[in-house]
């Protein structure tokens, strides 16, 4: 399946080869293969094909490339259980008729059939992500796993934690977002805080990075509503950079030394739980995207789990 990336050149990249800015900014992208896309006419700069992957790079630069979806990391494979990292654009299962990469599908035929206590157009999901997240999932390879793992979920002991790069900085170095969370009436997909007949949700929020008119936020998730962590971010005042749905009049543009990647600045970076059947606790860290680490570098927050943050 070929998908369609798009990232923007940082100034530290400005004036770079071609093929060596779509190496750096591209996860698992080497440079020949750079090369060869850019001589079958998958590159594009600023909307327009190149020829040359010699060619130099402004810094701000749109590059587009088309390639074939490459393979999800493992972080780790079970005989019960595998914990993955789903890719920004891809779907945690097929949901619907969207013809984006299916993580589930893709471990599916990667390692043999998932657990299909949830149906077949669920195969071993556990939890989920938003198409525009990234992070780390936890699938189920047998039933047994599957509810023992859902059992947990259910139970608030997995701990979950996420990276957001927000608009605004928080006067304070920790923030609890206690605020129930509900439909929004009249839309399809927005949520919202609704203290009538919402459901209780907990985010807590530590700061990690203040830049002039950012921060990079770790989130740690007590319960699991639907986008509760824009939801809440956005009713604080400080959206997720790059949310269309959220907080749109409150987002602070970025400077040019650090273009936003064009989708939502949100990462799901480790995940706790208790291996099925009694096993040990175990945790797991899904390394920061290039995309977004770009963008944190342009603005002189370092990335987290480079600097030990």
């Amino acid at each position: 399946m070929k998908v369609r990336e798009t990232m923007r050149v940082p100034s530290a990249l400005a004036g770079e080869r071609l093929d060596s800015a779509l190496e750096a900014l591209f996860d698992g992208l080497t440079r020949s293969q750079a090369q060869k896309a850019v001589r079958r006419g998958e590159v594009r700069v600023d909307g327009r094909k190149v020829a040359r992957s010699n060619g130099r790079v402004d810094g701000g630069a749109t590059l587009e490339v088309t390639r074939d979806a490459p393979a999800a990391e493992v972080l780790h494979e079970a005989e019960d259980h595998v914990v993955a990292v789903k890719p920004a654009g891809w779907i945690t299962h097929r949901a619907d008729r969207s013809d984006a990469p299916d993580l589930a599908a893709h471990l599916d035929a990667r390692f043999g059939p998932l657990a299909g206590a949830r149906g077949d157009d669920r195969p071993g999901v556990v939890h989920r992500l938003d198409r525009a997240t990234s992070g780390v999932l936890v699938f189920a390879r047998t039933d047994a796993a599957l509810q023992a793992l859902q059992d947990q979920f259910r139970a608030r002991t997995v701990d979950k934690r996420y990276l957001a790069l927000v608009s605004g900085v928080p006067r304070e170095d920790a923030l609890r977002l206690d605020a129930p969370i509900g439909p929004v009436a009249g839309t399809v997909d927005r949520q919202g805080v609704d203290h009538a007949d919402g459901k209780d949700a907990l985010t807590e929020v530590r700061v990690l990075g203040r830049a002039a008119d950012h921060a990079l936020v770790e989130c740690h998730l007590h319960t699991g509503r639907r986008h509760q962590i824009r939801v809440h971010l956005a009713e604080a005042g400080h959206p997720v950079v790059g949310d269309d749905l959220y907080g749109t009049k409150q987002q602070r543009p970025l400077p040019r030394r650090a273009p936003a990647p064009p989708r939502l600045c949100l990462h799901a970076w480790r995940l706790a739980f208790d291996e099925p059947g009694g096993g040990a606790r175990v945790s797991y860290e899904a390394r920061v995207p290039r995309d977004i680490g770009a963008t944190l570098e342009g603005l002189g927050l370092g990335v987290p789990g480079e600097t030990g943050a």
